[in-house]
């Protein structure tokens, strides 16, 4: 954990994630390929989702150690303790305080993708004019067929 250049995030926070296999209705154990997440920070090891062991029911596991000081070295654990093939991809994701600077999504001189989120606006236009095009081309398909009908009756 390095703070050093303004990190005040106060927590180390890891997240495994994997695509689970469908299992049969009824399963007893239905986690086909098990993967287990742990985290060691000061001599204690932290076990995902609240759990004293290994996670063995759930294809998402978290765990969140609160209050983590700058110099800590925490160790994160993925195994493997029973896959149904010969490899599982899996995705981690970890936050913390990494490096000493603040993440940032933008270039300098920029607005974050937060500070300038637009697409309420764009989504507004889109639904309007999916809308309205269909209608437009209706309403002209319609005038127009009018007005052929009625030079052919004259």
């Amino acid at each position: 954990i390095n703070t050093s250049g303004g990190c005040t995030f106060p927590d180390l926070s890891a997240t495994l994630v994997w695509v689970e296999e469908g299992s049969t209705p009824g399963c007893l154990n239905c986690v086909m390929n098990d993967l287990d997440l742990s985290v060691s920070l000061r001599g204690v090891t932290y076990f995902p989702n609240g759990r004293n062991g290994p996670d063995r029911v759930n294809s998402a596991e978290r765990v969140v150690i609160r209050g983590v000081q700058n110099g800590d070295i925490a160790t994160i654990t993925v195994n493997a303790y029973n896959l149904a093939k010969r490899s599982q991809n899996y995705a981690l994701v970890v936050t913390g305080c990494f490096g000493g600077t603040q993440n940032q999504l933008y270039a300098e001189g920029q607005c974050s993708e937060f500070e300038c989120d637009n697409s309420a606006s764009h989504r507004t236009r889109n639904i309007l004019l999916a809308i309205f095009v269909p209608l437009g081309v209706i309403l002209l398909c319609c005038v127009g067929g009018a007005i052929i009908r009625r030079r052919k009756n004259m």
